[in-house]
């Protein structure tokens, strides 16, 4: 079972080399990895074709995350689409735990994903991530909370390639989101199903040049124009009942929001006087997109 890791690269050049050497160093043999260069202006290029004989590497002009993991898509030769973003690391074990879970079920109709390690532009863990465990709960109800908010982190997820040759590749169009996107479109309009991998797969990065107040914005307008756009297409009668979910989600919303509140607040504590108040002013704004 081949499995082919995929890293989206603009100037990346900072965090690049320890990104690639996570993908390589991966204690499962059977991979490929994929960088593309979406039109980078520093020396992240460079940087890859330091590893020219070790990867496989595309060059494109710049059109955006979802334009660049789509061109990989096309090109690869694994069985799997492992996503990789090109300021994230990956933990040597991450390709085998998923696989692992993956070869138990042999469903080719699921989205796996872990939890993991967040991480500073200097490579520091500031906050372990333990992902909800959905489960035990039905495919309805995990697709409720799904619309309700994004579940999971692209860096840790696995799918299997014939979910693009099915039912289509990573929406160029939306600009913001295409994870969101991609995730509703496989488990409400064609069945799909996320499955946690109880494992710590990744260390995520949050660095000050991750996310803009604009880029934030855009997004959260997506993912609501995003959620609209599925429900359109579903009939009547399953619209419906995900319309009187979503509304019981969010009359229950409060008291969730207040007890996980509380638990951050009481992480944020914890994180190291060295993050600074612009990081952790931007990580809190994606925190809340999941409130």
């Amino acid at each position: 079972m081949k499995v082919s890791i995929i890293i989206p690269v603009y100037n990346a050049e900072k965090y690049l080399n320890e990104c690639i050497k996570s993908a390589l160093n991966q204690n499962y043999e059977e991979i490929e990895v994929i960088a593309i260069n979406d039109g980078s202006t520093d020396n992240s290029l460079k940087i890859l074709e330091n590893y020219s004989d070790k990867i496989r590497i595309f060059s494109k002009q710049n059109g955006g995350t979802a334009s660049a993991f789509n061109l990989g898509i096309k090109n690869m030769t694994g069985e799997w689409f492992k996503w990789l973003s090109a300021d994230d690391v990956l933990y040597p074990n991450a390709v085998k735990e998923l696989i692992s879970e993956a070869k138990k079920t042999k469903d080719t109709k699921k989205i796996w994903y872990g939890n993991y390690d967040i991480i500073n532009s200097e490579s520091k863990i500031v906050k372990q991530f333990i992902e909800p465990n959905y489960n035990g709960l039905e495919i309805f109800e995990i697709n409720s909370i799904l619309l309700d908010h994004f579940v999971g982190n692209g860096t840790t997820s696995l799918i299997h390639k014939s979910a693009f040759d099915k039912y289509g590749m990573f929406d160029e169009d939306i600009g913001f989101a295409e994870d969101y996107e991609l995730w509703l479109r496989l488990c409400v309009l064609h069945n799909f199903r996320l499955h946690l991998v109880p494992k710590i797969l990744a260390k995520y990065r949050i660095h000050e040049k991750q996310l803009t107040k604009v880029k934030l914005g855009k997004s959260l307008e997506n993912s609501r124009k995003i959620r609209n756009m599925i429900l359109e297409k579903l009939n009547p009668e399953d619209r419906n009942q995900y319309e009187i979910a979503l509304e019981k989600i969010k009359k229950n919303k409060p008291l969730k929001v207040r007890l996980r509140r509380s638990i951050r607040d009481t992480m944020i504590k914890k994180l190291p006087k060295s993050i600074s108040d612009k990081v952790l002013k931007t990580y809190m704004t994606k925190i809340k997109r999941q409130e």
